[in-house]
């Protein structure tokens, strides 16, 4: 990934490993857990994802738009099922421990 790339993503919150080495398998992996762990209907909200990707600007990379997505979208739902406050880094979390793992 480019420097230029990195410097606009999100990341800022994530360890160094965790923003370099996100990848389009460590998304894949967030989506099976968030199947198996949480019955989440993969199907409807990798729809919304692409929806979401959509309207984002092009040159964003997929990798940035993940993390943005799951911030907006996916960290409250895990937040209310989990009985976390409302902005705890539940979505930051699983992504560190996505890439620790695999």
């Amino acid at each position: 990934m480019e420097k230029n790339q990195k410097n606009r993503m999100m990341y800022h919150k994530l360890p160094r490993n965790v923003e370099n080495d996100l990848s389009a398998v460590h998304m894949a992996r967030v989506w099976q857990l968030l199947e198996e762990k949480f019955c989440f209907n993969i199907k409807k909200w990798k729809k919304e994802y692409v929806e979401y990707l959509q309207k984002r600007a092009h040159n964003v990379p997929e990798q940035e738009a993940f993390v943005d997505f799951g911030m907006e979208f996916i960290n409250p739902v895990l937040n209310a099922v989990l009985k976390r406050d409302r902005y705890f880094d539940t979505w930051g979390n699983l992504l560190k421990y996505i890439v620790k793992k695999y």
